[in-house]
Protein backbone atom coordinates (compact mmCIF):
# COMPACT_ATOMS: atom_id res chain seq x y z
CA UNK A 1 0.00 0.00 0.00
CA UNK A 2 3.03 2.23 0.34
CA UNK A 3 3.45 1.90 -3.44
CA UNK A 4 0.41 3.95 -3.99
CA UNK A 5 1.08 7.57 -4.22
CA UNK A 6 -1.10 9.82 -2.22
CA UNK A 7 -3.70 11.57 -4.33
CA UNK A 8 -2.57 14.80 -5.81
CA UNK A 9 -3.81 17.71 -3.88
CA UNK A 10 -6.63 19.53 -5.64
CA UNK A 11 -5.05 22.40 -7.39
CA UNK A 12 -7.22 25.41 -7.60
CA UNK A 13 -7.77 26.39 -11.20
CA UNK A 14 -5.51 29.08 -12.48
CA UNK A 15 -7.58 32.19 -13.19
CA UNK A 16 -5.49 32.89 -16.31
CA UNK A 17 -6.27 29.47 -17.71
CA UNK A 18 -9.96 30.04 -17.08
CA UNK A 19 -9.81 33.34 -18.97
CA UNK A 20 -7.96 31.62 -21.82
CA UNK A 21 -10.61 28.90 -21.94
CA UNK A 22 -13.38 31.54 -21.86
CA UNK A 23 -11.71 33.55 -24.61
CA UNK A 24 -11.18 30.39 -26.60
CA UNK A 25 -14.84 29.42 -26.19
CA UNK A 26 -15.95 32.93 -27.14
CA UNK A 27 -13.69 32.93 -30.20
CA UNK A 28 -15.04 29.54 -31.22
CA UNK A 29 -18.60 30.77 -30.83
CA UNK A 30 -17.80 33.89 -32.88
CA UNK A 31 -16.25 31.76 -35.64
CA UNK A 32 -19.31 29.56 -35.56
CA UNK A 33 -21.59 32.60 -35.80
CA UNK A 34 -19.48 34.06 -38.60
CA UNK A 35 -19.68 30.72 -40.34
CA UNK A 36 -23.46 30.72 -39.99
CA UNK A 37 -23.65 34.35 -41.13
CA UNK A 38 -21.43 33.46 -44.03
CA UNK A 39 -23.69 30.51 -44.81
CA UNK A 40 -26.71 32.78 -44.51
CA UNK A 41 -25.02 35.37 -46.73
CA UNK A 42 -24.27 32.63 -49.21
CA UNK A 43 -27.88 31.45 -48.99
CA UNK A 44 -29.12 35.04 -49.43
CA UNK A 45 -26.82 35.51 -52.40
CA UNK A 46 -27.91 32.17 -53.75
CA UNK A 47 -31.57 33.12 -53.33
CA UNK A 48 -30.89 36.47 -55.03
CA UNK A 49 -29.12 34.69 -57.89
CA UNK A 50 -32.01 32.23 -58.12
CA UNK A 51 -34.53 35.08 -58.13
CA UNK A 52 -32.56 36.86 -60.87
CA UNK A 53 -32.40 33.62 -62.83
CA UNK A 54 -36.16 33.16 -62.36
CA UNK A 55 -36.69 36.69 -63.71
CA UNK A 56 -34.47 35.94 -66.71
CA UNK A 57 -36.28 32.65 -67.30
CA UNK A 58 -39.65 34.42 -67.05
CA UNK A 59 -38.61 37.12 -69.52
CA UNK A 60 -37.22 34.49 -71.90
CA UNK A 61 -40.43 32.48 -71.60
CA UNK A 62 -42.54 35.59 -72.28
CA UNK A 63 -40.36 36.45 -75.28
CA UNK A 64 -40.68 32.89 -76.60
CA UNK A 65 -44.47 33.03 -76.18
CA UNK A 66 -44.53 36.37 -78.01
CA UNK A 67 -42.40 35.01 -80.86
CA UNK A 68 -44.58 31.88 -81.13
CA UNK A 69 -47.76 33.98 -81.23
CA UNK A 70 -46.23 36.34 -83.81
CA UNK A 71 -45.18 33.40 -85.99
CA UNK A 72 -48.69 31.97 -85.68
CA UNK A 73 -50.26 35.27 -86.78
CA UNK A 74 -47.85 35.54 -89.71
CA UNK A 75 -48.68 31.96 -90.75
CA UNK A 76 -52.42 32.74 -90.52
CA UNK A 77 -51.96 35.91 -92.58
CA UNK A 78 -50.05 33.99 -95.25
CA UNK A 79 -52.77 31.33 -95.36
CA UNK A 80 -55.44 34.03 -95.55
CA UNK A 81 -53.68 35.68 -98.49
CA UNK A 82 -53.39 32.29 -100.19
CA UNK A 83 -57.04 31.50 -99.43
CA UNK A 84 -56.10 28.35 -97.53
CA UNK A 85 -56.92 29.48 -93.98
CA UNK A 86 -59.51 27.03 -92.64
CA UNK A 87 -61.60 29.65 -90.82
CA UNK A 88 -61.61 31.82 -93.98
CA UNK A 89 -62.68 28.85 -96.09
CA UNK A 90 -65.54 28.04 -93.67
CA UNK A 91 -66.79 31.64 -93.75
CA UNK A 92 -66.49 31.82 -97.54
CA UNK A 93 -68.40 28.55 -97.90
CA UNK A 94 -71.14 29.90 -95.62
CA UNK A 95 -71.28 33.18 -97.56
CA UNK A 96 -71.40 31.26 -100.84
CA UNK A 97 -74.29 29.12 -99.54
CA UNK A 98 -76.14 32.27 -98.43
CA UNK A 99 -75.47 33.88 -101.82
CA UNK A 100 -76.78 30.83 -103.71
CA UNK A 101 -79.86 30.69 -101.47
CA UNK A 102 -80.60 34.38 -102.10
CA UNK A 103 -80.15 33.95 -105.86
CA UNK A 104 -82.48 30.91 -105.80
CA UNK A 105 -85.07 32.88 -103.80
CA UNK A 106 -84.78 35.83 -106.18
CA UNK A 107 -85.22 33.53 -109.18
CA UNK A 108 -88.28 31.89 -107.55
CA UNK A 109 -89.75 35.32 -106.79
CA UNK A 110 -89.12 36.46 -110.38
CA UNK A 111 -90.77 33.31 -111.72
CA UNK A 112 -93.83 33.77 -109.49
CA UNK A 113 -94.12 37.45 -110.39
CA UNK A 114 -93.83 36.63 -114.11
CA UNK A 115 -96.58 34.01 -113.82
CA UNK A 116 -98.79 36.49 -111.97
CA UNK A 117 -98.23 39.17 -114.65
CA UNK A 118 -99.00 36.64 -117.41
CA UNK A 119 -102.22 35.54 -115.66
CA UNK A 120 -103.28 39.18 -115.24
CA UNK A 121 -102.49 39.85 -118.92
CA UNK A 122 -104.56 36.88 -120.08
CA UNK A 123 -107.44 37.89 -117.78
CA UNK A 124 -107.37 41.51 -119.02
CA UNK A 125 -107.10 40.38 -122.66
CA UNK A 126 -110.15 38.13 -122.23
CA UNK A 127 -111.99 40.99 -120.55
CA UNK A 128 -111.02 43.34 -123.40
CA UNK A 129 -112.14 40.82 -126.05
CA UNK A 130 -115.43 40.28 -124.22
CA UNK A 131 -115.96 44.04 -123.93
CA UNK A 132 -115.19 44.42 -127.66
CA UNK A 133 -117.62 41.65 -128.60
CA UNK A 134 -120.29 43.13 -126.33
CA UNK A 135 -119.83 46.59 -127.90
CA UNK A 136 -119.89 45.08 -131.37
CA UNK A 137 -123.19 43.33 -130.66
CA UNK A 138 -124.59 46.49 -129.11
CA UNK A 139 -123.66 48.52 -132.15
CA UNK A 140 -125.19 46.00 -134.53
CA UNK A 141 -128.45 46.08 -132.59
CA UNK A 142 -128.74 49.81 -132.66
Amino acid sequence: SSDLAPPAPAVPPDPCEEEDELESAEEEEERSLRGRESDEDTEDASETDMAKQDDVDYVEMKEQMYQDKLASFKRQLQQLQEGTLQEYQKRMKKLDQQYKERIRNAELFLHLETEQVERNYIKEKKAAVKEFEDKKIELKES
